[in-house]
Protein backbone atom coordinates (compact mmCIF):
# COMPACT_ATOMS: atom_id res chain seq x y z
CA UNK A 1 0.00 0.00 0.00
CA UNK A 2 1.69 3.50 -1.35
CA UNK A 3 1.32 6.13 0.89
CA UNK A 4 1.50 10.05 0.33
CA UNK A 5 3.16 11.46 3.48
CA UNK A 6 2.34 14.92 2.71
CA UNK A 7 -1.37 14.11 2.98
CA UNK A 8 -1.44 10.97 5.01
CA UNK A 9 0.11 12.60 8.35
CA UNK A 10 -1.84 15.55 10.18
CA UNK A 11 0.03 18.80 10.26
CA UNK A 12 -0.18 18.63 14.43
CA UNK A 13 2.06 15.56 14.30
CA UNK A 14 5.85 16.19 15.06
CA UNK A 15 8.20 14.35 12.29
CA UNK A 16 9.81 13.08 15.48
CA UNK A 17 6.86 11.14 16.46
CA UNK A 18 6.34 9.32 13.10
CA UNK A 19 7.00 6.02 12.85
CA UNK A 20 7.38 5.08 9.03
CA UNK A 21 5.81 1.89 9.03
CA UNK A 22 2.60 -0.52 8.78
CA UNK A 23 2.78 -1.94 12.34
CA UNK A 24 0.66 -5.06 11.80
CA UNK A 25 1.99 -5.51 8.44
CA UNK A 26 5.77 -5.49 10.23
CA UNK A 27 4.31 -7.54 13.32
CA UNK A 28 3.34 -10.24 10.18
CA UNK A 29 6.56 -10.37 8.61
CA UNK A 30 8.14 -10.98 12.10
CA UNK A 31 6.98 -14.16 12.31
CA UNK A 32 7.90 -15.97 14.79
CA UNK A 33 9.49 -12.75 15.94
CA UNK A 34 6.65 -10.75 15.96
CA UNK A 35 6.43 -10.59 20.02
CA UNK A 36 10.25 -9.74 20.44
CA UNK A 37 10.02 -7.24 18.00
CA UNK A 38 6.88 -5.23 19.40
CA UNK A 39 8.77 -5.63 22.66
CA UNK A 40 12.09 -4.23 21.11
CA UNK A 41 9.43 -0.81 20.41
CA UNK A 42 9.30 -0.18 23.90
CA UNK A 43 13.16 0.74 23.82
CA UNK A 44 13.33 2.10 20.15
CA UNK A 45 10.08 4.43 19.83
CA UNK A 46 8.73 7.30 21.77
CA UNK A 47 6.20 6.45 24.40
CA UNK A 48 3.43 7.62 21.87
CA UNK A 49 4.33 7.38 18.01
CA UNK A 50 2.57 7.87 14.89
CA UNK A 51 2.18 5.87 12.11
CA UNK A 52 0.92 6.40 8.90
CA UNK A 53 -1.22 3.29 8.25
CA UNK A 54 -2.13 0.18 9.89
CA UNK A 55 -3.36 -2.38 7.60
CA UNK A 56 -6.21 -1.08 5.10
CA UNK A 57 -6.83 1.46 7.87
CA UNK A 58 -5.86 5.11 8.58
CA UNK A 59 -3.41 6.56 9.74
CA UNK A 60 -3.70 6.09 14.08
CA UNK A 61 -1.75 7.27 17.28
CA UNK A 62 -0.24 4.03 19.04
CA UNK A 63 0.63 4.85 22.42
CA UNK A 64 2.89 1.96 23.77
CA UNK A 65 3.44 2.47 28.06
CA UNK A 66 0.80 -0.10 29.98
CA UNK A 67 -0.13 3.80 32.62
CA UNK A 68 -0.91 5.46 29.17
CA UNK A 69 -3.55 2.62 27.82
CA UNK A 70 -4.96 2.46 30.76
CA UNK A 71 -5.51 6.35 30.88
CA UNK A 72 -7.37 6.30 27.83
CA UNK A 73 -9.34 3.14 28.24
CA UNK A 74 -10.59 4.49 31.49
CA UNK A 75 -11.71 7.84 29.72
CA UNK A 76 -14.61 7.20 27.41
CA UNK A 77 -15.77 10.61 26.96
CA UNK A 78 -12.78 11.63 25.45
CA UNK A 79 -12.09 7.93 23.81
CA UNK A 80 -14.78 7.31 21.99
CA UNK A 81 -15.60 3.46 20.88
CA UNK A 82 -18.16 4.71 18.21
CA UNK A 83 -18.16 3.95 15.08
CA UNK A 84 -14.46 1.83 14.57
CA UNK A 85 -16.08 -1.29 12.61
CA UNK A 86 -16.72 -1.13 9.24
CA UNK A 87 -18.69 -3.60 8.93
CA UNK A 88 -22.23 -1.77 8.81
CA UNK A 89 -20.78 0.83 6.90
CA UNK A 90 -19.43 -1.72 3.76
CA UNK A 91 -22.86 -2.72 3.80
CA UNK A 92 -24.38 0.64 3.44
CA UNK A 93 -26.46 -0.03 6.75
CA UNK A 94 -26.23 2.08 10.19
CA UNK A 95 -26.35 -0.30 13.56
CA UNK A 96 -23.31 -1.10 15.66
CA UNK A 97 -21.79 -3.86 17.32
CA UNK A 98 -23.09 -3.59 21.00
CA UNK A 99 -21.69 -2.96 23.69
CA UNK A 100 -18.25 -2.48 22.04
CA UNK A 101 -19.28 0.45 20.07
CA UNK A 102 -21.28 2.26 22.41
CA UNK A 103 -19.56 4.57 24.86
CA UNK A 104 -21.31 5.21 28.36
CA UNK A 105 -23.59 5.12 30.29
CA UNK A 106 -25.59 3.75 27.54
CA UNK A 107 -22.94 0.71 27.49
CA UNK A 108 -23.88 -0.67 30.88
CA UNK A 109 -27.41 -0.90 29.69
CA UNK A 110 -26.28 -3.56 26.89
CA UNK A 111 -23.30 -5.04 29.06
CA UNK A 112 -26.07 -6.06 31.13
CA UNK A 113 -27.32 -8.21 29.10
CA UNK A 114 -24.81 -9.95 28.06
CA UNK A 115 -23.19 -10.78 31.93
CA UNK A 116 -25.79 -13.68 32.86
CA UNK A 117 -24.17 -15.46 30.30
CA UNK A 118 -20.88 -15.67 31.16
CA UNK A 119 -20.60 -15.71 34.51
CA UNK A 120 -18.15 -18.38 36.72
CA UNK A 121 -21.61 -20.35 37.33
CA UNK A 122 -22.51 -20.70 34.28
CA UNK A 123 -18.83 -21.15 33.39
CA UNK A 124 -18.88 -24.16 35.76
CA UNK A 125 -22.27 -25.75 33.80
CA UNK A 126 -19.87 -26.08 30.88
CA UNK A 127 -17.25 -27.29 32.61
CA UNK A 128 -17.89 -30.93 31.70
CA UNK A 129 -18.63 -30.24 28.34
CA UNK A 130 -15.54 -28.62 27.53
CA UNK A 131 -13.31 -31.42 28.74
CA UNK A 132 -15.91 -34.07 26.93
CA UNK A 133 -15.11 -32.16 23.89
CA UNK A 134 -11.06 -31.06 24.23
CA UNK A 135 -10.50 -34.88 25.05
CA UNK A 136 -12.79 -36.42 21.92
CA UNK A 137 -10.64 -33.81 19.56
CA UNK A 138 -7.04 -34.96 21.37
CA UNK A 139 -8.25 -38.87 21.24
CA UNK A 140 -8.78 -38.50 17.44
CA UNK A 141 -5.47 -37.29 16.68
CA UNK A 142 -3.33 -39.15 19.30
CA UNK A 143 -2.22 -42.14 17.18
CA UNK A 144 -1.52 -40.34 14.40
CA UNK A 145 1.47 -38.51 15.62
CA UNK A 146 1.05 -35.17 14.52
CA UNK A 147 -1.71 -32.85 13.07
CA UNK A 148 -2.73 -29.89 11.88
CA UNK A 149 -3.44 -27.80 14.82
CA UNK A 150 -5.70 -25.16 14.01
CA UNK A 151 -7.85 -27.77 11.71
CA UNK A 152 -7.56 -30.75 14.15
CA UNK A 153 -8.36 -28.74 17.94
CA UNK A 154 -7.79 -24.88 17.78
CA UNK A 155 -10.93 -23.72 15.75
CA UNK A 156 -13.33 -26.55 16.38
CA UNK A 157 -12.80 -26.67 20.42
CA UNK A 158 -13.65 -22.93 21.13
CA UNK A 159 -16.05 -22.91 18.46
CA UNK A 160 -18.45 -25.91 19.47
CA UNK A 161 -18.60 -24.85 22.99
CA UNK A 162 -19.28 -21.16 22.22
CA UNK A 163 -22.24 -22.45 19.63
CA UNK A 164 -23.26 -25.00 22.33
CA UNK A 165 -23.33 -22.21 25.07
CA UNK A 166 -25.43 -19.47 22.39
CA UNK A 167 -27.84 -22.50 21.81
CA UNK A 168 -26.71 -22.02 18.01
CA UNK A 169 -26.39 -24.90 15.44
CA UNK A 170 -22.93 -26.82 16.08
CA UNK A 171 -23.24 -28.23 12.33
CA UNK A 172 -22.91 -25.29 11.32
CA UNK A 173 -19.28 -24.47 13.00
CA UNK A 174 -17.22 -25.21 9.78
CA UNK A 175 -19.17 -22.23 7.46
CA UNK A 176 -19.01 -20.27 10.88
CA UNK A 177 -15.76 -20.27 11.30
CA UNK A 178 -14.97 -19.59 7.48
CA UNK A 179 -16.79 -16.90 7.61
CA UNK A 180 -15.23 -15.11 11.09
CA UNK A 181 -11.36 -15.89 10.11
CA UNK A 182 -12.18 -14.41 6.75
CA UNK A 183 -13.94 -11.31 7.60
CA UNK A 184 -11.39 -10.68 10.48
CA UNK A 185 -8.46 -11.59 8.57
CA UNK A 186 -8.39 -10.55 5.12
CA UNK A 187 -6.71 -7.66 3.63
CA UNK A 188 -9.01 -7.71 0.62
CA UNK A 189 -12.39 -5.34 1.40
CA UNK A 190 -14.54 -6.84 -1.05
CA UNK A 191 -14.01 -10.68 0.93
CA UNK A 192 -14.41 -8.58 3.89
CA UNK A 193 -18.05 -6.79 2.56
CA UNK A 194 -19.14 -10.85 1.12
CA UNK A 195 -18.39 -12.20 4.70
CA UNK A 196 -20.38 -8.96 6.51
CA UNK A 197 -23.33 -9.64 4.28
CA UNK A 198 -23.59 -13.60 4.69
CA UNK A 199 -23.34 -13.07 8.60
CA UNK A 200 -25.81 -10.54 8.73
CA UNK A 201 -27.88 -12.43 6.63
CA UNK A 202 -27.89 -15.72 8.37
CA UNK A 203 -27.94 -13.49 11.86
CA UNK A 204 -31.58 -11.76 10.37
CA UNK A 205 -32.85 -14.94 9.48
CA UNK A 206 -32.31 -16.88 12.43
CA UNK A 207 -33.79 -13.75 14.51
CA UNK A 208 -36.83 -14.30 12.18
CA UNK A 209 -37.12 -17.87 12.85
CA UNK A 210 -36.72 -17.48 16.68
CA UNK A 211 -39.21 -14.45 16.53
CA UNK A 212 -41.77 -17.53 14.98
CA UNK A 213 -40.21 -19.99 17.40
CA UNK A 214 -38.54 -18.64 20.47
CA UNK A 215 -36.39 -22.05 22.13
CA UNK A 216 -33.36 -22.13 24.67
CA UNK A 217 -30.57 -20.17 22.45
CA UNK A 218 -29.50 -16.90 23.16
CA UNK A 219 -31.03 -15.13 19.86
CA UNK A 220 -34.43 -15.87 22.22
CA UNK A 221 -32.91 -14.86 25.33
CA UNK A 222 -32.61 -11.12 23.91
CA UNK A 223 -35.98 -10.88 22.17
CA UNK A 224 -37.59 -11.44 25.25
CA UNK A 225 -35.15 -8.43 26.87
CA UNK A 226 -35.89 -5.35 27.05
CA UNK A 227 -33.73 -1.45 27.35
CA UNK A 228 -35.31 1.44 28.83
CA UNK A 229 -38.47 -0.64 29.70
CA UNK A 230 -38.47 -1.24 25.56
CA UNK A 231 -37.88 -4.13 23.26
CA UNK A 232 -34.63 -3.85 21.40
CA UNK A 233 -34.82 -2.56 17.78
CA UNK A 234 -34.26 -5.11 14.41
CA UNK A 235 -30.77 -2.96 14.51
CA UNK A 236 -29.61 -3.39 18.00
CA UNK A 237 -31.12 -7.30 17.86
CA UNK A 238 -28.65 -7.67 14.66
CA UNK A 239 -25.51 -5.49 16.16
CA UNK A 240 -25.77 -7.51 19.45
CA UNK A 241 -26.01 -10.77 17.56
CA UNK A 242 -23.32 -10.13 15.03
CA UNK A 243 -20.51 -9.01 18.05
CA UNK A 244 -21.14 -12.41 20.00
CA UNK A 245 -21.01 -14.23 16.41
CA UNK A 246 -17.19 -12.89 15.57
CA UNK A 247 -16.12 -12.57 19.15
CA UNK A 248 -17.17 -15.63 20.28
CA UNK A 249 -15.64 -17.73 17.06
CA UNK A 250 -12.28 -16.54 17.25
CA UNK A 251 -10.31 -14.81 20.11
CA UNK A 252 -9.93 -18.15 21.99
CA UNK A 253 -8.42 -20.36 18.87
CA UNK A 254 -5.84 -17.72 18.01
CA UNK A 255 -4.87 -17.75 21.99
CA UNK A 256 -4.60 -21.23 21.67
CA UNK A 257 -2.53 -21.66 18.42
CA UNK A 258 -0.43 -19.21 20.44
CA UNK A 259 0.09 -20.80 23.50
CA UNK A 260 0.90 -23.99 21.66
CA UNK A 261 3.34 -22.26 19.37
CA UNK A 262 5.40 -21.31 22.54
CA UNK A 263 5.05 -24.93 24.29
CA UNK A 264 6.13 -26.59 20.82
CA UNK A 265 9.12 -24.39 20.88
CA UNK A 266 10.23 -24.88 24.39
CA UNK A 267 10.07 -28.14 25.69
CA UNK A 268 11.26 -27.28 29.48
CA UNK A 269 8.69 -25.55 29.53
CA UNK A 270 6.25 -28.33 28.40
CA UNK A 271 8.30 -30.63 30.96
CA UNK A 272 7.88 -28.16 33.70
CA UNK A 273 4.07 -28.17 33.35
CA UNK A 274 3.74 -31.76 32.54
CA UNK A 275 5.93 -32.13 36.51
CA UNK A 276 3.73 -29.82 38.05
CA UNK A 277 0.47 -29.52 36.38
CA UNK A 278 -0.82 -26.90 39.22
CA UNK A 279 1.29 -24.46 37.43
CA UNK A 280 -1.35 -24.43 34.30
CA UNK A 281 -3.58 -21.97 35.69
CA UNK A 282 -0.56 -19.64 36.17
CA UNK A 283 1.18 -20.63 32.70
CA UNK A 284 -2.18 -19.39 31.17
CA UNK A 285 -2.00 -16.10 33.10
CA UNK A 286 1.67 -15.62 31.82
CA UNK A 287 1.24 -16.81 28.16
CA UNK A 288 -1.97 -14.21 28.32
CA UNK A 289 0.18 -11.51 28.99
CA UNK A 290 3.56 -12.86 26.51
CA UNK A 291 0.93 -13.50 23.32
CA UNK A 292 -1.68 -11.13 23.68
CA UNK A 293 -3.89 -10.73 20.76
CA UNK A 294 -6.60 -8.00 20.67
CA UNK A 295 -6.05 -4.58 19.21
CA UNK A 296 -9.15 -2.24 19.53
CA UNK A 297 -9.01 1.46 18.46
CA UNK A 298 -10.93 4.56 19.93
CA UNK A 299 -11.45 8.05 18.34
CA UNK A 300 -10.32 10.97 19.72
CA UNK A 301 -13.33 13.47 20.22
CA UNK A 302 -11.56 16.30 22.00
CA UNK A 303 -8.16 17.69 21.64
CA UNK A 304 -6.12 16.55 24.66
CA UNK A 305 -2.24 15.93 25.62
CA UNK A 306 -0.39 12.80 26.99
CA UNK A 307 3.23 13.09 26.99
CA UNK A 308 4.66 14.96 23.69
CA UNK A 309 1.20 13.87 21.78
CA UNK A 310 -1.09 16.25 21.07
CA UNK A 311 -4.07 14.09 19.93
CA UNK A 312 -6.38 16.38 18.31
CA UNK A 313 -10.42 15.67 17.63
CA UNK A 314 -10.84 13.35 15.19
CA UNK A 315 -7.63 11.27 15.22
CA UNK A 316 -7.51 7.82 16.11
CA UNK A 317 -5.99 5.98 18.70
CA UNK A 318 -4.61 2.04 18.65
CA UNK A 319 -5.35 0.14 21.70
CA UNK A 320 -2.65 -2.65 21.81
CA UNK A 321 -3.25 -5.18 24.66
CA UNK A 322 0.49 -6.43 23.24
CA UNK A 323 2.45 -3.50 23.89
CA UNK A 324 0.42 -3.20 27.10
CA UNK A 325 1.50 -6.42 28.30
CA UNK A 326 5.77 -6.52 27.23
CA UNK A 327 5.68 -2.91 29.36
CA UNK A 328 9.26 -3.25 30.94
CA UNK A 329 7.53 -0.68 33.25
CA UNK A 330 5.21 -2.97 34.76
CA UNK A 331 6.81 -6.30 33.91
CA UNK A 332 10.28 -6.80 34.37
CA UNK A 333 12.04 -8.95 31.69
CA UNK A 334 8.35 -8.55 29.77
CA UNK A 335 9.76 -11.08 26.81
CA UNK A 336 10.48 -13.85 28.91
CA UNK A 337 7.84 -16.40 29.49
CA UNK A 338 7.88 -16.97 33.17
CA UNK A 339 5.18 -19.60 34.55
CA UNK A 340 6.39 -18.45 38.15
CA UNK A 341 6.09 -14.73 37.57
CA UNK A 342 5.05 -12.66 40.54
CA UNK A 343 5.85 -9.19 39.62
CA UNK A 344 3.73 -6.79 37.99
CA UNK A 345 0.44 -5.67 37.46
CA UNK A 346 -2.54 -8.26 36.29
CA UNK A 347 -2.13 -7.91 32.47
CA UNK A 348 -4.75 -6.05 29.93
CA UNK A 349 -5.03 -9.29 27.80
CA UNK A 350 -8.69 -8.71 28.13
CA UNK A 351 -8.73 -4.83 27.64
CA UNK A 352 -9.48 -2.86 30.47
CA UNK A 353 -12.00 -0.37 31.81
CA UNK A 354 -15.62 -0.79 31.05
CA UNK A 355 -15.08 -2.39 28.14
CA UNK A 356 -13.15 -5.52 29.40
CA UNK A 357 -13.93 -8.63 28.17
CA UNK A 358 -17.37 -10.23 29.38
CA UNK A 359 -15.99 -13.62 28.40
CA UNK A 360 -12.98 -13.92 30.14
CA UNK A 361 -13.92 -16.51 33.00
CA UNK A 362 -15.12 -18.44 29.66
CA UNK A 363 -11.73 -18.03 28.02
CA UNK A 364 -9.46 -18.62 30.94
CA UNK A 365 -11.72 -22.35 31.23
CA UNK A 366 -11.30 -23.54 27.86
CA UNK A 367 -7.32 -22.64 27.90
CA UNK A 368 -6.69 -24.17 31.37
CA UNK A 369 -8.33 -27.29 30.23
CA UNK A 370 -7.08 -27.26 26.79
CA UNK A 371 -3.19 -27.19 27.95
CA UNK A 372 -3.85 -29.71 31.29
CA UNK A 373 -5.57 -32.50 28.61
CA UNK A 374 -2.78 -31.90 25.75
CA UNK A 375 -0.05 -32.13 28.19
CA UNK A 376 -2.17 -35.70 29.78
CA UNK A 377 -3.31 -37.29 26.79
CA UNK A 378 -0.18 -36.41 24.30
CA UNK A 379 3.62 -37.09 24.69
CA UNK A 380 5.77 -34.13 24.39
CA UNK A 381 5.16 -32.66 20.98
CA UNK A 382 7.26 -30.14 18.83
CA UNK A 383 6.82 -28.13 15.28
CA UNK A 384 6.06 -30.75 12.93
CA UNK A 385 9.30 -31.97 10.15
CA UNK A 386 8.82 -30.15 6.78
CA UNK A 387 6.66 -27.54 8.53
CA UNK A 388 7.00 -23.35 9.51
CA UNK A 389 4.47 -21.96 12.12
CA UNK A 390 2.90 -18.60 10.12
CA UNK A 391 1.98 -15.56 12.13
CA UNK A 392 -0.63 -13.30 11.21
CA UNK A 393 -0.88 -9.43 13.31
CA UNK A 394 -3.92 -8.58 10.89
CA UNK A 395 -7.31 -7.91 13.50
CA UNK A 396 -6.79 -10.64 16.02
CA UNK A 397 -3.43 -12.09 16.57
CA UNK A 398 -2.67 -15.31 15.87
CA UNK A 399 -1.15 -19.04 14.00
CA UNK A 400 -2.47 -18.84 10.71
CA UNK A 401 -0.96 -22.23 10.02
CA UNK A 402 0.67 -24.60 13.14
CA UNK A 403 1.38 -28.26 12.54
CA UNK A 404 2.56 -30.60 15.82
CA UNK A 405 4.35 -33.85 16.09
CA UNK A 406 4.72 -36.08 18.69
CA UNK A 407 6.39 -39.48 19.32
CA UNK A 408 2.84 -41.92 20.04
CA UNK A 409 4.10 -44.55 22.83
CA UNK A 410 4.22 -47.81 20.96
CA UNK A 411 1.81 -50.26 21.70
CA UNK A 412 -0.33 -48.40 23.46
CA UNK A 413 -4.06 -47.73 22.27
CA UNK A 414 -5.74 -44.05 22.68
CA UNK A 415 -7.10 -43.15 25.79
CA UNK A 416 -11.21 -43.80 25.91
CA UNK A 417 -13.14 -40.63 27.20
CA UNK A 418 -16.16 -42.00 28.79
CA UNK A 419 -17.57 -38.44 28.00
CA UNK A 420 -18.69 -37.17 24.79
CA UNK A 421 -20.30 -33.66 23.80
CA UNK A 422 -24.01 -33.76 23.75
CA UNK A 423 -25.74 -32.24 21.17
Amino acid sequence: MTVDHATAIPSHIPAHLVQDFDLWAELTAQGENAYAWAANLHRSTPPIFWVPRLSFLAGTWVPRRAEDLRRILQDPETFSSVGLTPYAMLLGESWRLAPLEVDPPDHAKYRALLNPLFTPKKVDALEQDIRALATQLIEAVAQQGRCDFNEDFAKAFPTLIFLKLMGWPLEERPLFQHWTQTLIKSFDMQVVTDNARAITGWIRNHIAERRLNPGDDFTSYLLASQIDGRALTDDEMLGINFLIFIGGLDTVTSSIGLFFRHLARHPEQQAQLRADPELIPNAVEELLRSYSIVNMRRTVTRDVQIGEALMKKGDMVLISTELANLDPEVFDNPEQVDFLRSSGAPHMAFSYGVHRCVGSHLARRELRIALELWLKLIPPFRIADGTQPRFSAVGVFGMEDLHLQWDPVVGTAPATSAERLSA
